[in-house]
Order: C-alpha cells, then structure tokens, then sequence
C-alpha cells in the first residue's frame, strides 16, 4: 500500500513523508479490526480504504492547508478529518461526531496515532453549533455525511467565523439549486465548485466551497432535528 498512497500523494501533489504512511497504514488496520465489532464503514478493502476513505479525504489537501482551525461536521470514523492531520498543516481540529462506538474509535486512533491538536466533540451539529466554544470559532468546516446540501449548510454554517469556508464533499453540484434559501438564511456565497477523480479511481468527487459573508443569525442551527425534518 506504500507505494499507493505515494501514487495518492503524487496525484494530489502532496509531499510525501514516510512517517505518514506509517501512520496511515496503523489507521487502515484498525479501521478492518474494530470495524468486525462496530459499524464503522461499509468499505472494508485495504486498498479501497486508501482510495475511497485516505485518497477522498486528502483532496481537500489543497483547500485547507495552513488552515488554523477546522471542524470536521459528522466524521464518523474520521474522514477527512485525521487524513488532513497526519498529511498537512492544519494547527487545530475538531471532530464532531455524536455516534459513541465511533467516538471510542476515534479517541483510539487520535492515541495510537500520537495525534496533536485534534479533538473530539461527542454531540449533534445542531446542538454544538449553539455552545460558544464552537460556535463561529472555526477558518473551515467540512462536511463528507450523506445528507442533502441545504440541511448540511445549517449544520455546518455555524461554526464558521465571517469569511470562512464550509467544504461540502458531494459527487457533483446539482443540489445547489435547492440549497439556495439555505445559502440565502445562512449568509453564504459559493467560492467555487472544484470537480475531480479521486486517484487511481473513476469516482467522481465535487468539493464545493462556501464563504461566509456575515454572521450567523442566533436562530441557526435550528433545534430538535428541525434542519433534517423542515430544511431551509
């Protein structure tokens, strides 16, 4: 798989340190072991792994390097979260992930891998938007969860400080039309639409940025499970 994740890297035009494989490859390994007693991924194939969940996530490498601080909204077993830290630059991340199972999974792997500044907070998005140690305290918020783009920029949106960047990883643009009451309530403009294959793939990925040009109004993130019941 080495020789893989240097194809990844080289593709996506990142420097490669072998350090990073190794940790990379002790992710891998523990995703298939606790992945036989926890739901943690549907993709359990070593080299699916780092081609759709490693070389997935690195796409944002470019978007997000340097980046002070970032908050990966529903990451599950840590995509793109902890492929972001182990390849680039980015000085602080928060994990958002309410799911318990994959909580202990992730703080297992934050430890296993040695990983600094990366945090985890165990909570619904629509809660944790609300509380001031998140809220409008982050430069990037990604989102990879399969839900409709006008119920993620709610969710996500929040955490953002004004002239920040929400990243939502869809397979292409097409709900954008639908997301425009929620781009409206949410203050928020499309940076740009940056369509590509994930490496040694025919899967296609569509990163869409958002800027955030004002603040958040105090009634977002709606309560209760409103955004998923009642979208913008």
């Amino acid at each position: 798989m080495k020789e893989l994740l240097k194809g990844i890297y080289d593709k996506l035009e990142i420097e490669y340190e072998e350090e990073q494989y190794e940790k990379f490859n002790t992710y891998a390994t523990l995703l298939i072991e606790w992945n036989k007693k926890f739901n943690l991924t549907g993709i359990t194939d070593l080299k699916d792994i780092y081609i759709k969940h490693f070389g997935d996530s690195l796409m944002l490498f470019k978007g997000t390097e340097g980046t002070r601080s970032l908050i990966d909204v529903g990451t599950g077993a840590g995509f793109p979260g902890i492929p972001l830290k182990i390849a680039g630059y980015i000085h602080k991340i928060v994990l958002l992930e309410a799911n318990g199972k994959k909580v202990s999974f992730l703080e297992h792997v934050i430890k296993s891998l040695d990983l600094d500044q990366i945090f985890i907070c165990q909570d619904r998005a629509e809660i944790a938007g609300r509380e001031d140690i998140y809220r409008e305290r982050f430069d990037i918020a990604t989102a990879r969860a399969v839900a409709p783009l006008n119920v993620l920029l709610e969710y996500c949106v929040p955490f953002i400080k004004k002239d920040g960047y929400f990243i939502a990883m869809k397979t292409d643009n097409s709900e954008l039309e639908s997301a425009k009451n929620a781009m409206k309530q949410l203050s928020v403009e499309v940076s740009k639409s940056d369509m590509q294959t994930i490496p040694f793939s025919d899967i296609k990925r569509c990163n869409i940025f958002f800027r955030k040009t004002r603040n958040t109004l105090d009634k977002y993130p709606r309560s209760d499970g409103m955004p998923k019941k009642k979208p913008l």
